[in-house]
């Protein structure tokens, strides 16, 4: 097969691939051409990689419903030592030049190129995963990509919206997601719970329950991987995980409510754990990622982060005092000593803590 016109060789991570020469290297990116490629995803497909190292898809059947050039359901099928099967599925004939080349580069006998609108797909045949990767909400999709998961099946979604969710375009928010979003210090994780939330939701809507496996925020996206579990139990399950997050921004105040209790209420959103531990426990970090060190470092933070659905900055708090913010690990020894405390991935000048606020501005008044 001859080479594409317009067209580049590169490796990301131990899996060779042609992408389009004019392509997106940095933020949520521009729509460049007909097929999309964005490099600074790659450490996204790191974890992707990670993922189905840790967990067993063998005999499975995976599809990358909008795979663009091919490159996380192509590194998937290349650099995942099991025996399973990826169809990598792009509605744009143009890609489907760039996946079947993408394939054949690497000898792969485990993928299957497709050119399907990915909801069509979906309503043909269910599959063991679902990745939906769209340019920007993932909301026309979210219920074709449920209903084509099988039983106990993961859905792995990524959404680029991140400014309605994390509260810089609330009507939006409100329009797209049902919730109350709010722009503040811990945007970010309330945007991620939101968006989980809203998955639980229409997950329930079809009785199904929806649990984090692992969500995450980077760079310019949230990333959710979600178990989708097939009965009314379980959606009730994931439903009852759901609830608001109570703010004030004039003083700091938040915390967490299974109701909706006032006009401070920002949701409804995903309350729970965002990642499985045991999962967590068997990812490894292993030689030929595209960005091995920034995969060790989240990963560490991850198997730390402590399971409550919002954080304190170090900066903001400092500020209450009209102080200088003090070195991050003193500040984390000395809560250590009163309670419970980890960094979060949001930030890295922010952290959990099982601390109430009233007390965590006294023990932080110590040390500035």
């Amino acid at each position: 097969m001859s080479e594409i016109e317009g067209s580049l060789g590169i490796v990301e991570g131990q899996t060779e691939l042609l992408v389009p020469i004019l392509h997106s290297s940095r933020g949520p990116g521009k729509r460049q051409g007909g097929v999309f490629y964005n490099e600074q995803m790659a450490f996204n497909r790191d974890i992707s990689v990670m993922l189905f190292d840790a967990i067993d898809f063998t005999g499975k059947e995976v599809l990358d419903s909008m795979a663009g050039t091919g490159a996380r359901g192509i590194r998937v099928a290349n650099e995942v030592a099991r025996d399973f099967m990826i169809y990598v599925n792009d509605s744009n004939e143009e890609a489907l030049q760039y996946i079947e080349r993408n394939i054949e580069l690497n000898n792969l006998d485990n993928c299957r190129a497709s050119n399907f609108d990915m909801r069509c797909l979906l309503s043909d045949r269910p599959f063991d995963y679902v990745d939906v990767d769209p340019f920007g909400t993932p909301v026309p999709y979210v219920t074709a990509a449920i209903q084509g998961c099988k039983r106990n099946g993961i859905l792995g979604i990524t959404a680029t919206d991140t400014a309605p969710l994390a509260g810089t375009h609330p009507k939006k928010c409100a329009r797209r997601y049902g919730a109350r979003s709010i722009r503040c210090t811990f945007g970010h994780e309330l945007g991620l719970r939101i968006l989980v939330g809203y998955l639980v939701r229409k997950s329930a809507e079809l009785d199904m329950g929806a649990k984090p496996i692992l969500c995450f925020y980077a760079d310019h996206y949230f990333r959710l991987h979600m178990r989708m579990r097939a009965s009314a139990q379980e959606a009730d399950k994931s439903l009852d995980q759901l609830g608001y997050i109570r703010y004030r921004p004039e003083d700091g105040f938040r915390s967490f409510s299974r109701e909706y209790d006032c006009a401070e209420s920002y949701g409804p959103l995903w309350g729970g754990p965002l990642y499985d531990r045991t999962i967590l426990e068997s990812m490894e970090v292993r030689d030929g990622l595209a960005d091995r060190t920034r995969c060790i470092k989240y990963l560490s933070i991850w198997k730390a982060e402590l399971d409550i659905p919002y954080f304190y900055d170090n900066d903001e708090i400092a500020s209450m005092l009209h102080a200088s913010p003090p070195p991050m690990n003193r500040l984390l020894e000395k809560l250590g000593e009163v309670g419970k405390v980890s960094r979060t991935h949001f930030s890295p000048t922010a952290f959990k803590t099982d601390i109430g606020l009233t007390d965590l501005i006294a023990i932080v008044s110590e040390i500035v």
